[in-house]
């Protein structure tokens, strides 16, 4: 290891500080976005972004003597740190912005995103992003004679041991502002380790001239460059859109960010073992057993327990990416030309981040980046097949289009199908929406009559739906029976009782069923964060009508429900009645909405006897013993209702009621319906602003 120096120990916390700050920066910016997964795709198109910044500079910068490089780049170290310790006395953190920065709006979220990523770490993130390429070009100016591709396989065991450390370990034990701390304190060992590595190459005077001269190899044609940016390019796009599927009905939390990645930086690894770069004739049958993963997946649906839904997502990619990486390995070009590589690599990466996070949701209705990453793959496997005549399906190489076009059919299918079968479609930052038209046969006072209905549908999951026929159109539906905890919540408040008007809050609008409850002289208060969401529930004319046939007063108020009744609390508390949280996307709950802080918020804008109603319905995650924390904390009394309706077109839910009125809970139809003192809860520690482990709540 001597002969290496510091070289690979920067490298290695280099890459490892680079990764950590991913999930770390993520998680606390997913909050003020409404915990939307497309956060997360922006902050990957962000990282991307500056990689391929970090990588054109150290590839520039090889045009100055060695000694003019160490300035540069160590003095450009220095300020990052000053900035850091300057924001510490502005924010608290060096690197996380305070509360007040949070934006007042939902409006241009990418944009907002992307700007506040760009003051707390961008400067940081830009200068570790050079770390892999500019110590690499530096250790072969000192060390001609040996490869410098080693270090490629350093960094990618830290990043991996970055990934995997962060959801086991750092965030089950830390808050966010400690865990600020200990990576500012990791970035300054790293940029001593820099100034240790500088000092290896300082002596060298002069910079190698670019020509024949330098070596028998000759520079790289275009062909070479556009293949390592296509390869590197499906690879990253693979990376977003396999996180991006998984995350529309698995909830986005920083594991479901981690192993994409780790997969993505482990094909790197294997793909660039030497002893292994000759596997590729193999890696290439991974591509069509990807496409059956694909296949299975899409048939089998959300029906598919979390387990198996991840090993075949993960599978997936895995199989693409190492396909791309090794290849990417066996076209390396000399070390001379080692920066130029590593920018086409990272060029590749920042065109499809920015495909997948900003023009996918422009020209797609649908999810589709996940199927194009998929063919793109296939079309990739092909071309390689006929550039190496020692492929052994060189024979058949113009058979195999055949196959990417079955592949491209069976893996569409699905989507098309579902396509087909609606009446609106609609994708912004927040998600996919489509309105689809069913027909169901309902026991009416006609006998069995059939009725049209219409349902919202989130991805795979159902927002609400309303039946279109005068007997029915306005019958709760789906969640929201006269059985499930919000129905029972509203029929049972002592104002509505005493014939008394009510001041409801709803947060998560759906299609609105919950106005169904609504009588002369009450307010139902919505909150919702799509604003295509309100525009379907408010304005359709055909397809739901609960807000414009309720005969309560209706108000829509636009934005992240927690973060729009925080603002409200500033201007005065509206007390409600009944406060009801169905803050869902897909079979997502965004975690800041049940942190003891967003508690205290609910709790103050209840009215006395008011009723706060959570909705916790979800296949993956058991939500009761995080909202048992924040009971015990408020010490409130509560009522786990677990509803099994037997009304048509109603679904069994999960509610869990709280009041500080305990006559409430004692009301014989809440009593009979709860089952809280039967239920066994988990012990874990109560969810904070700074604090939350999703891992801990997973359904065993």
């Amino acid at each position: 290891m001597r002969k290496y120096g510091v070289f690979p120990f920067a490298v290695f916390l280099g890459a490892f500080l680079l990764f950590q700050i991913q999930p770390l920066i993520g998680k606390y910016f997913l909050p003020w976005f409404g915990g939307s997964p497309s956060v997360w795709m922006t902050c990957l198109m962000f990282f991307q972004l500056l990689l391929l910044g970090g990588y054109t500079y150290a590839h520039l910068l090889q045009r100055f003597a060695p000694r003019r490089q160490v300035q540069i780049h160590l003095s450009l170290l220095a300020l990052a740190l000053a900035g850091g310790a300057a924001l510490y006395f502005v924010w608290g953190s060096p690197i996380l912005p305070s509360i007040n920065w949070r934006p007042e709006t939902v409006s241009h979220p990418g944009w907002n995103i992307f700007r506040l990523l760009l003051i707390s770490i961008g400067a940081a993130y830009f200068l570790l992003s050079t770390s892999a390429s500019l110590l690499q070009a530096w250790f072969h100016r000192a060390e001609p004679s040996r490869s410098p591709y080693v270090f490629y396989v350093v960094s990618n065991i830290a990043a991996i041991l970055a990934l995997l450390s962060y959801p086991f370990l750092i965030e089950p034990a830390f808050t966010l502002k400690t865990q600020a701390l200990l990576w500012s304190g990791g970035f300054a060992a790293y940029v001593i380790l820099c100034l240790l590595s500088a000092r290896r190459v300082w002596p060298i005077l002069t910079v190698e001239k670019d020509d024949a001269a330098a070596g028998d190899e000759r520079n790289p044609g275009w062909k070479s460059y556009l293949n390592w940016i296509a390869l590197a390019a499906c690879g990253v796009l693979a990376l977003m859109a396999i996180t991006n599927q998984m995350t529309q009905d698995i909830p986005p939390v920083p594991f479901l960010w981690v192993l994409p990645l780790v997969l993505y930086l482990l094909t790197y690894i294997i793909g660039f073992v030497d002893r292994l770069s000759g596997m590729q004739k193999y890696y290439i049958f991974l591509i069509p057993l990807a496409g059956l993963a694909a296949w299975y997946l899409a048939h089998k649906g959300v029906k598919l327990e979390i387990g198996k839904q991840i090993a075949g997502y993960g599978f997936i990619l895995f199989s693409i990416c190492l396909f791309c990486h090794n290849a990417l390995y066996r076209c390396k070009p000399q070390p001379r030309h080692l920066t130029g590589f590593y920018l086409s690599i990272s060029l590749g990466g920042a065109l499809s981040g920015i495909f997948v996070a900003i023009i996918a949701p422009q020209i797609f209705q649908l999810y589709w980046e996940y199927q194009l990453g998929l063919i793109f793959a296939a079309v990739l496997a092909v071309v390689s097949v006929y550039s190496d005549k020692r492929n052994p399906l060189y024979l058949i190489r113009h058979g195999l289009w055949l196959g990417v076009m079955a592949l491209a059919f069976y893996i569409c299918q699905d989507s098309i199908k579902r396509s087909s079968s609606a009446v609106y479609m609609g994708r912004n930052f927040f998600g996919s929406i489509a309105v689809r038209r069913y027909d169901v046969s309902i026991s009416s006072v006609k006998g069995e009559e059939s009725f049209p209905f219409f349902s919202m549908d989130h991805g795979r999951i159902k927002y609400g739906l309303q039946i279109n026929g005068s007997e029915f159109r306005d019958r709760p539906t789906t969640y929201y029976g006269e059985s499930s905890g919000a129905g029972l919540a509203l029929l049972n408040h002592p104002r509505r009782i005493r014939g008394e008007p009510m001041r409801v809050g709803v947060l998560g609008m759906g299609v609105g069923t919950l106005a169904a409850y609504g009588r002369a002289g009450d307010v139902y208060r919505f909150y919702e964060i799509n604003p295509t969401v309100i525009q379907l529930a408010r304005d359709s004319r055909w397809w739901f009508s609960y807000l414009k046939n309720s005969r309560a007063e209706i108000q829509v108020v636009e934005g992240d429900g927690r973060i729009s009744l925080e603002n409200e609390l500033k201007k005065g508390s509206d007390e409600y009645d009944v406060l009801v949280l169905d803050v869902f996307s897909g079979d997502q709950v965004p975690i800041h909405i049940l942190t003891k802080e967003a508690f205290d918020i609910y709790l103050k804008h209840l009215a006395k006897g008011g009723v706060l109603a959570v909705h916790i319905t979800s296949r993956y995650l058991d939500l009761l013993p995080v909202l048992i924390q924040a009971k015990n904390h408020f010490n409130l009394y509560a009522a786990y209702i677990d509803d099994k309706p037997e009304a048509q077109m109603c679904d069994p839910s999960v509610w869990v009621l709280f009041s500080r009125d305990k006559q409430f809970m004692e009301k014989p139809a809440i009593a009979r319906a709860d089952s809280l003192g039967s239920h066994p809860v988990r012990t874990i520690r109560l969810w904070t602003d700074d604090y939350a482990n999703p891992l801990g709540v997973i359904r065993e």
